[in-house]
């Protein structure tokens, strides 16, 4: 089994306004501890922000498709047996 950081394929970060603020916030708190001084947290979260944004926007790998498009659409509600 593979260990990664984030997983870029979660459900979670299926809508790319979630992926936008993700990586909007890393890269804002970059800024904050870049103007507090801390050199060493400003790399950190730097490489961070890149790699989070070569995850979500330069990867190059699909969205994988929602299960229930996979499956031929919108589910069909059961049948009754009367």
């Amino acid at each position: 089994m593979r260990m990664v950081l984030i997983d870029f394929r979660h459900p979670f970060f299926r809508p790319i306004s979630r992926r936008i603020i993700v990586f909007a916030l890393v890269v804002i708190w970059t800024g904050v501890e870049f103007f507090n001084g801390s050199v060493g947290w400003t790399v950190f979260f730097a490489a961070l922000a890149a790699y989070v944004g070569w995850g979500f926007f330069l990867s190059g790998q699909p969205d994988e498709p929602l299960a229930d498009a996979a499956e031929g659409g919108t589910p069909t509600p059961p049948k009754d047996p009367a």
